[in-house]
């Protein structure tokens, strides 16, 4: 019977070594002192830490509270722009008595004491314009004649 893993001539081929010799040795400088001494990091003590760290972890967490909570200063309110438009048309129909539709006023409005903006509307069928001012924070406000 003939071996499958045997050469051309019989002999079994040699296995190629798995491990390889070991670097030559590497000498370092010289130990016997001639090192400078090893410098020994200082730990920052933990009350310092508590001390520099706790304060200042406060008055971040006070400034994000009082942003999110206090309007104006992260949060800005605005107008909601269908409300607005219900409003004026209702201020136009039923104190000034008129015969208003379609009234449009611009998206995104900021509620601002003492800012003013214009409306459009429909007034018995003629285009005019309405100026809106607003009275307070909590989104009141006051609508001109049309003009």
């Amino acid at each position: 019977m003939t071996n499958p893993y045997a050469g051309a001539d019989g002999d079994f081929p040699t296995p190629a070594p798995r491990w390889a010799p070991a670097p030559p040795a590497q000498w370092g400088p010289d130990s016997t002192g001639s090192r400078p001494p090893v410098e020994r990091r200082r730990r920052v003590s933990r009350k310092l830490l508590i001390a520099v760290v706790g304060p200042a972890v406060a008055v971040v967490a006070l400034v994000a509270v009082l942003g999110l909570v206090w309007p104006g200063f992260f949060v800005t309110k605005v107008f909601d722009t269908a409300a607005l438009q219900q409003g004026v048309l209702s201020v136009l129909r039923d104190d000034y008595q008129l015969d208003a539709d379609l009234v449009a006023c611009p998206p995104g409005r900021s509620v601002e004491v003492g800012s003013r903006f214009s409306c459009s509307a429909q007034v018995a069928g003629v285009p005019k314009t309405v100026t809106v001012r607003v009275l307070s924070s909590d989104g009141r406000f006051e609508v001109g004649r049309p003009q």
